[in-house]
Order: C-alpha cells, then structure tokens, then sequence
C-alpha cells in the first residue's frame, strides 16, 4: 500500500503539460539538400507546453531513399520525471519528400539598350575580362564595333556587329582576314565552357543583312572551337556562308585538322529575316550533335541536321567554347563589302 502512495506522489509532483510537433505541409519537392533542410525546417511548427525548448530534443528520421522524413519531439532524459505529457500521439508528424532533378544550369545574353555594350556582354560571359574579340585597334575612328539598338522587325533590342572590309583585319594581329566575335573562354565561368561527356544546348537569334556578301573562302557566323590539344585552331563545327552559284549555307565539321560539309542549303532564304538557332551538343569521342534554324516570321523550319554518333572531343582537349559574330577571309575582298549583322537572345544550358 505505501508503495502505490510513493508513486502517486511522484506523479502528483510531475507537470502536466503537452508538447507537439505539426506541419503546415503533408509534401515537400526539393533539389539540393539545402533546399530539403530550409523546407523542412519551414513546415514544422513546435509547441513546448509549460516546458522550456531546452528541456525537450527534436529529430528527424529519414528513411532509406529518402521519400519521407519523420519529425519527432520528446522531453530530454533528465526532464521525464518533471514533465508528464498529456498527448504523446502529437509528438510526431511524417512529411513525403520528393526529389526533383536540378534546373538545367545556364545563361542568356540579352540587347538591353544603346550604351555599354561591351560592358554588358564582359559581365555575361566573362566578368571582370574581355571575351570581345573585334577589330577596334585597326579601326579606332569608328569605335566600338559591337553596339545595340531598337530592331521594330523583332520587337526588342538587339546586338550589332559591324564589319568593314577596310580598315578592319583580325585583332591587328592577322591581316589577311577579320574578326568581330564574342566566346566564352578560360576567364568565363565553369557553366559557360563545354567539357567532356557533357551536353550543352545553345540558342541565339541572329539576322543577315539585305545584300549580303560572302567570302568565296570562308565567313564563319558561329564557331565552336575546342581549347587544348594539337587540333584547337581548327573549329569542330562551324556555320559558314560562302559565295557560289548560288551562295551557300554550310553546316561544317572539323573532327581533326581539316574540314568537311555535313550539310548546306541556298543562303537566299536565310538574308533579311530573324532566324532563330538551336544547337545541341553532346561533348565525347561517341557524342551528337543536333542544329535547328527557324524562321521566327512563320516558325517554318529552313535548316536541321542531326548526327546521333560522332566524334565531339579532341586529344588532350581542355573545354569547347562557343563563338558568334562575323570572321571572313580578305582573300578575295572584292567579293565582300561592309556589313553589320544582328543577333540576340543568346543562351548556354548545360542539360547533363
């Protein structure tokens, strides 16, 4: 009899009080565990009754492949004869966690107005340097050579790249060809750089002029280049127009030192409309590589080509990057004239 008095008055002397867990969400969709442990610790909401928060202790449980966790409240060891809980069943709650892949990680360029273009295009695609690449220090009267202005055709602001076939050459460090380009480069950030077993897709918007000339030898629009290695003067692909009978489009492909067509069409179609890129590219010596151009006018299709396996990494190479703008030959430069080229919207997305 005196035992059963002793331990009412060990009861009698406990608090009785109830502490919970709840939450304000039965699912959560996360990407990185940052994420998961921010919402987590969002969604879950505790009450300590008359205790103190130090007196209790908190866990999460997840499971094996983490599709839930369980939260979990309780009094500390030392508190269980203090405190006597009223409502243990509300001292748990299970929330389903569902993981989703990571967004694909990228970025985009975009024509935002006259004024401070090489500044815009350096903080894109390589803060804090210089991934312009155009003829200013032959051709120091006419300034810079890449500027932007208000297309009415597209609806939007949009980049100019201007050309002249005197007095601008390459960099003044060739002289028998010019270059006004943007890249990424080895001063660009990781995500801008392509590298082995990777796939990457690039869009861009661009507009060849009314009348526009093209050398019988080369003029690049659009290069990718691999960095590295014995093979990296040599371009892996490139879209080139070329002067003939008629003049040509050309898809061109580099899988050493020395180029083939894969694919070409008439160039006419392509002059004096907004056309819109998509490129696709898996880096690896067993890659792919799609290319889509489309009229934005109509959405028709004017140029595809798609190679499921080929060779889109070189020996020894350390990264591929893209190029835009106008590289010509001055070989025969009495084919050619003074140009200016618009582009837009360009974008790098690494998918894998």
């Amino acid at each position: 009899m005196s035992s059963c008095n002793q331990n009412d008055e060990v009861t009698s002397n406990q608090i009785s009080t109830d502490i919970s867990v709840s939450t304000s969400v039965n699912s959560i969709s996360w990407v990185t565990p940052l994420d998961l442990n921010q919402s987590i610790e969002s969604a879950l909401n505790y009450s300590y009754g008359l205790a103190s928060e130090s007196e209790t202790e908190k866990q999460q449980v997840f499971n094996i492949d983490s599709s839930e966790v369980n939260a979990t409240i309780a009094f500390k060891t030392e508190f269980q004869d203090v405190y006597r809980d009223l409502n243990p069943l509300n001292n748990s709650v299970t929330i389903n966690l569902n993981k989703e892949e990571a967004p694909p990680q990228g970025i985009e360029l975009k024509a935002d107005g006259p004024g401070n273009t090489y500044e815009l295009i350096n903080s894109v695609l390589a803060p804090g340097h210089n991934p312009i690449e155009a003829p200013d220090c032959s051709h120091e009267a006419f300034g810079e050579h890449i500027d932007e202005f208000f297309d009415s055709e597209l609806n939007d602001n949009v980049f100019r790249f201007h050309i002249h076939v005197l007095p601008d050459n390459d960099r003044c460090i060739n002289f028998d060809r010019q270059r006004n380009e943007i890249k990424s480069y080895n001063q660009s950030p990781d995500n801008l750089l392509g590298i082995q077993n990777e796939t990457v897709v690039y869009t861009w918007k661009f507009k060849l002029p009314s009348g526009f000339q093209s050398s019988p030898n080369f003029t690049h629009i659009h290069q990718l280049k691999s960095v590295g290695g014995d093979l990296e003067s040599m371009p892996m692909y490139t879209l080139t127009t070329r002067k003939g009978t008629p003049d040509k489009l050309q898809l061109r492909y580099a899988e050493t030192d020395s180029q083939i067509t894969l694919e070409e069409t008439e160039l006419e179609p392509f002059i004096d409309t907004w056309l819109e890129v998509t490129e696709t590219i898996t880096y690896s010596s067993s890659g792919s590589y799609a290319i889509e151009i489309k009229k934005i006018s109509d959405n028709s299709v004017l140029f595809s080509y798609t190679n499921s396996s080929i060779i889109n990494w070189r020996p020894n190479a350390e990264f591929v990057r893209p190029k835009w703008g106008i590289y010509r030959s001055l070989i025969n430069e009495q084919d050619l004239r003074d140009e200016s080229v618009l582009y837009n919207d360009f974008s790098i997305t690494e998918i894998e």
